[in-house]
This record gives C-alpha cells, structure tokens and sequence, in this order.
C-alpha cells in the first residue's frame, strides 16, 4: 500500500431492536462502495460476542477518495437513518500499517 493509503474501523453499535435495520442498512453499502473507483478495501463485520456492534473494515486511495465516498448517495442515505439505527455515535479508528 503506498503512503497515501488511507485505512479505517468504523464501529457502529445499533441501538436496542435495531440490530437488524442496521445490518441491513450497512449490507446495502457494500457493493456501491466497492465500485467506487477510490475504494481499495470495504468489508462489514458483525461481532459474534457481541452482536449489536458492527465493524468496518476499509481503505481508501487516501482523503480525497473518502471525501468522496461521504458525498455520495448511497452513504447519504445510510447517514439519514444513523440517529434512529446507532446507539451511540459513529467511532472512526484511524490505522497505520506496521510493515515488517
């Protein structure tokens, strides 16, 4: 991955009896995600100790790219349904590779 490469856990916890619409709702981002042409990596992840937190795992050809995938439709509408879904606001953790 070049320097540039932006990677990303988004933690989303869904609030009592939204699991479900939440995981929906995040299943409906993946495959428009991954066409995106900034997009390098886009996966979901349910905890399976704890089922009402979902992970996501991403990476991005840096800011601009997730800039853009912020502004776009299919984010925009997951973004409309977050204060009903989420439990607790959106947690961004930045990574940094540790290469060998």
């Amino acid at each position: 991955m070049s320097d540039n490469t932006l990677s990303i856990i988004a933690v989303l916890k869904a609030k009592e009896g939204q699991r479900d619409n939440l995981k929906s709702a995040l299943q409906a981002l993946v495959l428009p995600t991954r066409q995106e042409a900034g997009c390098l990596d886009y996966a979901l992840f349910q905890l399976e100790e704890t089922p009402d937190v979902f992970y996501v795992r991403e990476s991005w050809k840096g800011q601009e790219a997730l800039d853009t995938h912020i502004a776009l439709p299919h984010f925009q509408a997951f973004v409309q349904q977050m204060d009903a879904l989420l439990a607790e606001p959106l947690q961004l953790v930045r990574l940094n590779a540790v290469e060998p």
